[in-house]
């Protein structure tokens, strides 16, 4: 038995498809303002990929709505679920990039501070063959500077290291959740109405059954 769709059904799938459709829209302008100005290094992947983590939310609804907007119509209700399992893929293998860059930064980061504290070093050795330097400093206070340089490279680097990590774990995740969630999504699409139709025969036949 075939259950016609209600007045109250059709209007709020009509408003689904708005809402969808306004969800989509958003989030791919939001993304395009994001990609430029174009770049290709570690740093700029990573701030896209977190942008875009953060905003998956709103991708995830807007697939979610069109589905159901088009749940009676299985010629556009699949394209968007099939879109649902090509992002969610994306967003999973996308996760995989974001650790990689991570830890690229992290890297990037920790040399970066090795250089700067090499740096200072390398002048306060001077320091201690400079005569006007050497008159008003003893060798206690070029060995305290150096011991104070070693202490705040290592703070600055231990620090740069964990808020990378953070960074890091709080995109992959999202990008992971999301992608798990688009997965379901699609795959919940492609099986469509018929799938609800044979739950509901199955129901009605249990229902029958306990009579």
């Amino acid at each position: 038995m075939v259950s016609i769709p209600t007045q109250t059904g059709l209007g709020g799938q009509a408003i689904a498809r708005i809402v969808g459709f306004t969800c989509m829209f958003g989030f791919l302008a939001d993304m395009i303002a994001l990609t430029f100005p174009l770049g290709a290094g570690a740093a700029w992947r990573a701030s896209l990929l977190q942008q875009m983590g953060d905003r998956s939310i709103v991708l995830l609804i807007g697939l979610a709505l069109l589905i159901y907007g088009f749940w009676e119509n299985s010629g556009l209700r699949k394209p968007f679920s099939y879109a649902a399992l090509a992002v969610g893929v994306a967003f999973l293998l996308s996760s995989i990039l974001v650790i990689r860059d991570g830890l690229v930064l992290q890297s990037q980061a920790i040399d970066r501070i090795g250089q700067e504290a090499t740096e200072l070093q390398t002048q306060v050795e001077q320091g201690r063959n400079n005569p006007e330097i050497t008159a008003n400093a003893t060798p206690e206070d070029f060995a305290q500077a150096l011991q104070a340089i070693d202490t705040q490279a290592a703070t600055l680097k231990q620090n740069a290291k964990t808020n990378l990590t953070k960074a890091s774990i709080a995109s992959t995740s999202n990008l992971v959740v999301m992608g798990i969630g688009l997965l379901g999504l699609g795959r919940v699409g492609i099986g469509g109405a018929g799938g609800s139709a044979m739950g509901d025969s199955k129901s009605r036949k249990q229902r029958r059954v306990n009579a």
